[in-house]
C-alpha cells in the first residue's frame, strides 16, 4: 500500500537536510516511487526498519552456506512487460534475468502437468477439446503484448480512449468476471488448473468478482515474454533498483524503524510503503478518525505459502 502525507511536528533528526521526499519502506513500490521522484528533480530518501532492503524481494542463506533462498517472491511474470519497470536500465546495475522453458508447470492428481509455453500455439495444442476455447480467450490480445500490457498497467485511464478500445473493453467485460466463472469455458482439468492457478495470484477467493483478469494477465504475460526469474535472486532487482536511485542522488537509510512521524528526517512529504495497519500506526495522530477506523478495519487477502 502507498500512501502519500504531509510531515509536521518535531522530528528527532538534527542534521539540517531538508528532503523534498521521504519514502517509508524500501520494497519494490517505494523504491519504484522514490526513483520516479528522483527522476524528475527532487531529493528523495528512503527508509527501510530492516537491515537489507527488498521487503518482499528477498534472497537469504536459509540452508547451506552458498545457497541463496528466495524469502517471498521468486518469479516476476509483470517484470518485462511492465511500462515502468522497462524504463529503468536496471541491466546497467547489474540485473539479468533468467527464463524456464515453461512459464508456468501445474501438476495435476494423475501425475501429469499443464503448461503455459512462450508459443501460445503449443499451449494451446496440448489441450485437445479446449484448444479453440483458449484460443478464443487469449489470442486476440496476444499479437498487442507490449500496447496491451502499457494500457492496463497505467496508473490513470486515459481519455480520449487509446486507439485499441475495443480490445481493452474486451479484456474488461472478461477480466471483470471471476476466475471460477471464466474457467467454466474450459472443459479438460488442464486447462482449469492452468487459468485457475493463474488466477491464484490474485489473492482474491477465485469466485470474487475480477479474478478472472489476473489468470488472463499472467498468462498473457508468460506469452509476451515468459517469466522471468532474478539471476541470484530476486533481491536483485531491488539492489539494481536500488543503485540506479543513488546514481540519480538519492539516499537509503536502514535500520530504522519508523514509530512515528517524528521518526523521519525533515522532509516536505512523507510517502508510505506499507501495510494499512501500519500506516494507522505510524501516523495515527494526523490523520482524520474516520480514515484511521477504515485503515483498522481492512481486510488483508488469503494467507499464501511457497515450496522451495
Amino acid at each position: 500500500m502507498a500512501s502519500l502525507q504531509r510531515v509536521r511536528g518535531h522530528c528527532r533528526y538534527h542534521s539540517g537536510v531538508h528532503y523534498d521526499v521521504v519514502v517509508i519502506g524500501s520494497g519494490p513500490n517505494g523504491l519504484a516511487a522514490a526513483i520516479a521522484l528522483a527522476r524528475e528533480g527532487f531529493v528523495v530518501h528512503v527508509v527501510e526498519a530492516k537491515d537489507t532492503i527488498g521487503g518482499g524481494t528477498r534472497t537469504e542463506e536459509l540452508t547451506l552456506p552458498g545457497f541463496h533462498h528466495d524469502v517471498c517472491s521468486a518469479i516476476h511474470p509483470m517484470a518485462m512487460v511492465s511500462p515502468f519497470m522497462r524504463s529503468l536500465p536496471l541491466t546497467e546495475h547489474g540485473l539479468e534475468w533468467a527464463y524456464s522453458p515453461s512459464a508456468i508447470a501445474h501438476p495435476l492428481d494423475d501425475g501429469t502437468a499443464a503448461t503455459l509455453e512462450l508459443s501460445l500455439d503449443v499451449t494451446a495444442s496440448r489441450f485437445g477439446e479446449d484448444e479453440k476455447t483458449y484460443r478464443a480467450l487469449l489470442e486476440p490480445f496476444a499479437p498487442h503484448g507490449g500496447s496491451f500490457f502499457d494500457e492496463i498497467l497505467r496508473p490513470i485511464l486515459r481519455w480520449p480512449p487509446p486507439e485499441n478500445k475495443k480490445l481493452l473493453t474486451r479484456f474488461g467485460m472478461l477480466g471483470l468476471r471471476s476466475a471460477v466463472g471464466l474457467a467454466k469455458r474450459f472443459r479438460t482439468p488442464q486447462a482449469r488448473a492452468l487459468f485457475g492457478g493463474a488466477s491464484a495470484h490474485s489473492i482474491l477467493p477465485l469466485d470474487k468478482m475480477g479474478s478472472a483478469s489476473f489468470g488472463m494477465a499472467l498468462m498473457l504475460a508468460g506469452h509476451a515474454t515468459g517469466w522471468p526469474a532474478a539471476k541470484g535472486g530476486s533481491a536483485a532487482i531491488t539492489q539494481a533498483m536500488a543503485s540506479y536511485f543513488r546514481s540519480l542522488g538519492g539516499t537509503i537509510e536502514t535500520d530504522l524503524r519508523v514509530r512515528s512521524l517524528r521518526d523521519l528526517p525533515p522532509a516536505t512529504v512523507a510517502i508510505f510503503d506499507v501495510t494499512p495497519i501500519q500506516l494507522a500506526y505510524i501516523a495515527a495522530d494526523q490523520l482524520p478518525t474516520r480514515y484511521l477506523g477504515k485503515l483498522g478495519r481492512f481486510r488483508y487477502g488469503p494467507g499464501v505459502f511457497k515450496v522451495d
